[in-house]
């Protein structure tokens, strides 16, 4: 095997775990192709290796095409048994033996997340992880030690959604819906409170140099918290085509990234605006809690500006492979039931391809202020997160596409004064206030554009994969 086959071995495990998260195939049947498969690579190999006679080597030299074949579907194998083995870790989960049972649990808080009319938090339990969907108060955090009761239920799937696949991405296997809740204690993990506690804070910030519902949206943007978005702005967002700008992904970072990298070198020389931009989005990733979402995408994002400060792209690719691979290997529940991680890959292998080349058509725009360069990351990135997200099932329009380039195009812009403007407010409201006008008029514009393009009855289409 070759170097140059690396990236067809890797492609075909992520392939291998893509086709094993739609079919079950039993366990056995997987082992007995794998074992025969790795036999007749085995036998392949001795027969292909070169001999000698005499002290002369033969001149025989079979083809490595079937050689490389046989790995490439090695490894195919390897991803479908990759993706059985994480599966089967519901085994270790006990909760799931309590089905339609009424349980009192105790447990600590992993997360929280605010929906607009619920509460979901992830308690830890002896038993094993469950999501608890509530009423929005009181709110409980990071670290928070809860004593519960109600019926525990396995996931059910919403609107042709798996939901169980999905939640089990985070070894999570069980629901209680509404249950009786009382706070018993607090034991939280210093470091990951800290992150926490900074979230919160920069949170707390843009609540107060932003209005509602700009503050959510840039909250959403950032940090990918929803917060009290109303109903219909959502719903307008959706129908747009526009709703992943508020999923916390490699997208929004990558094009952030590569803004700053772009601002930067208007006034610093490239090497420092290229560490600035590293910077940049290791402080975004610290200010969002240090979520997995977000360390997953900081990874993406960063082989992306690699790819646009190197200029290479056959590297950048690989590079970009190999992040996928150990992060498929690490839980190959993220390949499919992780849209963040799918516009992470997809908005990086676009910036990577085509940024360089839209960078030279969109000769017309000025550079102040890296103006052509964050135009050109949006519109490279858009390219390949466009067919996902017509994908996922929603109510969109023809004119999504078009949509993207009008309201996704501020949204780096949107992202990087709101997240100084929410940094300067910890020191000064007047200061924070004033610099987030820029993010205000920007996000009010981008609801507007939302709902025009919602409200175009005659360009909307359901799309249902």
């Amino acid at each position: 095997m070759a170097v140059k086959h690396v990236p067809y071995l890797l492609v075909a495990f992520l392939c291998g775990v893509m086709l094993r998260s739609f079919f079950n195939i039993p366990q056995n049947w997987i082992l007995g192709v794998l074992g025969l498969t790795v036999g007749i690579v085995i036998i392949l190999y001795f027969f292909a290796a070169p001999s000698s006679t005499l002290g002369v080597e033969s001149q025989k030299t079979p083809s490595v095409f079937p050689c490389a074949a046989l790995f490439i579907i090695l490894f195919f194998l390897l991803g479908i048994f990759r993706f059985s083995i994480f599966e089967n870790k519901i085994t270790a989960d006990r909760l799931h033996d309590y089905y339609g049972q009424t349980l009192t649990l105790q447990g600590k808080v992993l997360s929280s997340v605010l929906k607009p009319n619920s509460s979901r938090i992830i308690l830890e339990t002896n038993l094993g992880r469950i999501l608890i969907v509530k009423r929005i108060y009181p709110e409980y955090k990071y670290g928070d030690v809860l004593e519960i009761s109600g019926k525990v239920a396995e996931p059910e799937p919403y609107a042709g959604f798996d939901t169980a696949k999905f939640l089990a991405k985070q070894q999570i296997y069980s629901q209680m819906i509404f249950p009786e809740i009382k706070k018993i204690g607090y034991s939280p993990n210093k470091f990951l409170n800290s992150l926490f506690f900074i979230k919160n804070k920069f949170e707390e910030s843009l609540k107060n140099i932003l209005p509602e519902p700009e503050a959510s949206l840039a909250s959403g943007m950032l940090l990918g918290i929803e917060g009290v978005i109303p109903q219909n702005i959502l719903d307008n967002f959706r129908k747009a085509g526009v709703i992943h700008i508020l999923v916390l992904s490699g997208y929004n970072i990558t094009v952030v990234g590569a803004f700053i990298m772009a601002f930067l070198g208007f006034i610093l020389p490239d090497f420092l605006a290229w560490a600035g931009s590293l910077l940049g989005i290791l402080a975004f990733t610290l200010m969002t809690g240090g979520e997995p979402a977000a360390v997953r995408a900081a990874i993406m994002a960063v082989i992306g500006l690699v790819a646009l400060r190197t200029g290479r792209s056959y590297l950048a690719i690989l590079g970009l492979l190999w992040a996928a691979f150990f992060m498929a290997f690490w839980n190959p529940m993220y390949v499919r039931f992780d849209r963040g991680f799918r516009l992470s890959f997809l908005a990086t292998l676009g910036l990577i391809l085509f940024s360089s080349w839209f960078i030279k058509k969109l000769w017309f725009l000025p550079k102040f202020l890296g103006i052509r360069e964050a135009a050109a990351s949006t519109l490279s990135a858009q390219i390949f997160v466009t067919p996902l997200l017509l994908s996922w099932g929603n109510l969109v329009s023809y004119l999504s596409p078009l949509a993207n380039v009008v309201i996704v195009g501020f949204v780096p812009t949107i992202m990087f004064f709101s997240f100084v403007a929410g940094i300067l407010g910890f020191f000064s409201s007047f200061l924070g206030t004033t610099l987030a006008l820029v993010p205000y008029f920007l996000i009010k514009f981008q609801i507007l554009a939302a709902q025009f393009f919602a409200s175009i009855d005659w360009a909307m289409i359901y799309f249902n994969f």
